[in-house]
């Protein structure tokens, strides 16, 4: 099982290719903070979070939500702090406890569960990566577009290094 925050989700979500964590992973989770966050009012509304909102499970699709536990729940309010927002504690709470990987592009969320131990940390480019020698993205000129479709889109910017490492992979 792969738990995905809210950062992973609604970049792909910009570009529409939510559909490469379906292709990756055999079962995708997200938490309820997560979805609650994409539907505060700064960003409900927005075609992005229907087109996440058309993949969860309990609407047919394959984003499967996971509600947390007590302990879960308790763990969640342990970890929060000034620097962790509760949506990002959910998370980490319940891929610790359930040990499942954490895909976050949230560099102190990331942190956190490699310092608490979670199975797996994966971020973005490491995510595309395994798209590239996977076959879900297989040509210079499909990443390329989906590189660019990131920073126009999401404003997101790869280091040299990830983006050497994403074009070797082809």
């Amino acid at each position: 099982m792969t738990l995905v925050d809210n950062n992973v989700l609604s970049s792909l979500a910009k570009i529409e290719r939510l559909e490469l964590l379906d292709a990756v992973f055999d079962e995708v989770a997200t938490t309820p903070a997560v979805l609650d966050e994409l539907h505060s009012d700064s960003v409900a509304g927005y075609a992005f979070v229907d087109r996440i909102d058309e993949l969860k499970s309990y609407n047919g699709g394959w984003l499967q939500i996971r509600s947390p536990t007590e302990a879960e729940l308790e763990l969640t309010d342990d970890i929060v702090d000034e620097s962790l927002s509760y949506t990002d504690a959910e998370c980490l709470a319940i891929a610790e406890q359930r040990a499942e990987r954490l895909l976050t592009d949230d560099t102190h969320l990331g942190t956190t569960a490699v310092q608490r131990d979670v199975t797996a940390v994966w971020d973005l480019p490491l995510f595309l990566e395994t798209c590239v020698t996977e076959g879900f993205i297989d040509t210079q000129a499909e990443l390329s577009a989906l590189l660019s479709d990131l920073r126009t889109e999401d404003h997101y910017r790869f280091t040299q290094a990830d983006t050497d490492r994403l074009y070797d992979s082809l």
